[in-house]
């Protein structure tokens, strides 16, 4: 990347962070500015902010600074979402063979849903998502499929006041939206029917923790001409019995009467 995008103050917070990650033990303000050669005032400021977001720790007993726990959480999602991924390629795979359709793997990020991995199909016609792409929560079946099965409680955080169409057939309201939601949870999958892309139909179903939670789904998406209507059962009975696998893999455990 070019020099002149980097910001420099956040590059200098940033070493200041390095720094105190390399140290064998609690630095105090003094021992940080010699290691990072800033002005003291300078290092200062960048570790009172680090310290309220939780990414440095100050100690006033001993006046040093260490990393912070907000290090660990984030470091925790990185390398789950990349464990995730690992976890589900081989499946993908499987499930991208047996329709020769692209499979998707999404995971929730606020208000939208991250392409974290992809089996694209071998057809030439095939949906525009891209890897580390973003997409609507309420619009996708990844998006409806994770929504779905959180908590009621917790939809306002990953939905807009207003639901922007991202096609004719986009759902705009919040009432039938929840309808939906209701429906994608009773029967296990979700379906987005030309509603985030034109003329195309995606099929998810959603990924579970250890806490039946939703961490992920994964999705087949395909020109509606190919995923006609009368398809669509069949085709959501073996993505949710790919993503029923690789949840196994994260520690889910379906109780009896799910597993019966």
């Amino acid at each position: 990347m070019s020099d002149g995008y980097i910001v420099k103050p956040v590059a200098k917070a940033l070493h200041t962070l390095i720094v105190l990650g390399e140290a064998e033990r609690d630095l105090s303000l003094a021992e940080i500015c010699a290691r990072v050669e800033i002005p003291k005032t300078t290092v200062f400021r960048y570790l009172q902010t680090l310290v309220e977001y939780g990414f440095v720790n100050y100690n006033p007993s001993t006046d040093k600074y260490s990393l912070g726990l907000k290090l660990w959480s984030l470091g925790q999602v990185a390398w789950s979402r990349t464990r995730l991924h690992e976890l589900a390629r081989d499946h993908m795979q499987r499930l991208r063979e047996e329709f020769d359709e692209t499979v998707n793997l999404g995971v929730l990020d606020g208000r939208e849903v991250v392409y974290l991995g992809m089996a694209e199909s071998h057809r030439a016609l095939r949906m525009h998502a891209q890897l580390g792409g973003r997409d609507p929560v309420y619009s996708t079946s990844l998006g409806r499929a994770m929504l779905a099965f959180l908590p009621e409680t917790e939809w306002p955080r990953h939905l807009p006041a207003r639901l922007t169409p991202m096609t004719s057939r986009t759902v705009t309201t919040i009432a039938t939206l929840r309808s939906i939601l209701a429906e994608t949870r009773q029967r296990g999958y979700a379906l987005d029917d030309g509603e985030n892309e034109e003329n195309a139909r995606c099929i998810g179903a959603p990924i579970l923790n250890e806490h039946r939670r939703p961490i992920a789904a994964i999705s087949v998406s395909a020109p509606a001409s190919r995923l006609s209507e009368d398809r669509i059962a069949d085709v959501a009975r073996v993505v949710m019995d790919t993503a029923r696998r690789i949840s196994l893999l994260t520690g889910y455990a379906p109780d009896a009467a799910s597993s019966s």
